[in-house]
């Protein structure tokens, strides 16, 4: 391909070179030339341990760059590497006997650097670096980072979340591969339009089932008289009465209202995302009504505010709600009832009823939002009685 037809990070690669120096593609990789002397007379040529590949172009330049600095300082093009990169052994060629051991040394890796729980690698690693360490393995392995990962998630063609999971973490393992074990940069890299291509359509998007009070009290009537159950019959309650998000129920804290003087719930857990960061906030309960017609009072902030509201852990292990309740009979059951209306009941449900009982009880979304630690908008987008309110009330 002549340089005028080449991509245009290429072109970007090769105008970053300085003078004399320039870049071409060598089987996947990055051949560096340097030429010095009358006429371009002197030259030498190194192999880069960095894929030709449109996202590594910030990483070549930079590694360019630093070269050139200790070249025109007097050091050698091989020494400079050298100090780039160490005494690291030339690039190795893929063999099935080493796979194993790379995944081992990967999961210690994130270990020790990371500090991932277990929870996490059982979940969000392991059955996909087991499935890649099959294939690798096995007869027909996959030569390159797309073939490998293309072949992995087809173990789940319906499972767009799956499919995400298993590219990030199986990117990672292989970027441990090439960088710290020397595996050939052409073939086991994986770029961001492999990675975008492989993860195919995003999932669509489920509505969430918002149950009844009256499901939610035979649910926590279920559960069983054990103290695990009552620890979670406590955190069902919370996030019921409250409109609490289960990362929240573990934060949750005894303030006086600073205008009756008695005690109340306050959240000081904030959440951060792109959109920005809620603030600490006051909680308001919105009582659950029972087949009676009678509303529901429960002494949550009597009984924690003497210690007698024991709590599982929510926060340490992020799939303990989901755990729990996929565990429960009554919950199994309402579940299937709304899958076969096309709604997903999960944790965050109960969030869901809370938001829908404060609009029949003529909360307005504005302390609706307020007492739900979101803001005004995303309260609107997200509930649909929202944004219905002012049709639903000609209805």
């Amino acid at each position: 391909m002549s340089q005028s037809n080449s991509p245009k990070w290429v072109a970007r690669l090769r105008a970053a070179c300085p003078k004399g120096w320039s870049v071409k593609d060598s089987r996947g990789s990055i051949r560096l030339s340097v030429r010095s002397g009358a006429g371009g007379a002197n030259g030498v040529s190194k192999t880069l341990p960095l894929a030709w590949a449109a996202d590594t172009v910030a990483e070549a330049v930079a590694l360019i760059t630093r070269l050139h600095d200790s070249v025109e300082s007097g050091v050698d093009l091989a020494d400079a590497l050298d100090r780039e990169f160490g005494s690291a052994p030339a690039t190795q060629h893929s063999s099935a006997s080493q796979w194993p051991a790379l995944a081992e040394k990967f999961h210690a890796d994130l270990m020790a650097l990371s500090q991932i729980k277990d929870v996490t690698w059982e979940r969000g690693y392991k059955p996909y670096l087991d499935r890649a360490i099959e294939l690798l393995t096995g007869a027909n392995a996959p030569p390159n980072a797309k073939a490998l990962v293309g072949a992995v998630v087809k173990t789940w063609p319906d499972k767009p979340g799956e499919r995400k999971k298993a590219i990030d973490s199986l990117r990672k393992f292989l970027e441990f591969c090439v960088e710290d074990h020397h595996m050939p940069a052409a073939s086991w890299t994986l770029t961001d339009r492999a990675a975008k291509t492989l993860r195919g359509p995003a999932a669509k998007r489920r509505e969430v089932a918002c149950p009844s009070d009256t499901e939610i009290l035979r649910l926590m009537d279920s559960l069983p008289e054990t103290d695990a159950g009552q620890r979670w019959w406590n955190a069902i309650a919370l996030m019921s009465l409250y409109g609490l998000r289960p990362v929240e129920v573990n934060s949750v804290v005894v303030r006086e209202h600073p205008t009756t003087g008695e005690p109340a719930l306050y959240c000081p857990r904030v959440k951060v995302n792109k959109k920005g960061q809620t603030k600490p906030r006051w909680l308001m309960p919105l009582p659950l009504t029972a087949t009676s017609g009678d509303q529901v009072e429960w002494n949550l902030v009597g009984a924690m505010s003497i210690g007698q509201l024991p709590l599982p852990d929510m926060v340490g292990n992020k799939y303990a709600l989901r755990t729990f309740l996929d565990r429960q009979p009554v919950w199994v059951e309402l579940k299937k009832q709304y899958a076969d209306c096309g709604e997903w009941l999960r944790g965050y449900s109960f969030r869901n009823a809370y938001s829908l009982r404060g609009h029949r009880v003529g909360r307005h979304p504005e302390p609706m939002s307020v007492a739900m630690g979101h803001s005004l908008q995303t309260h609107i987008d997200s509930y649909e009685w929202c944004k219905a309110e002012d049709v639903l009330e000609h209805i």
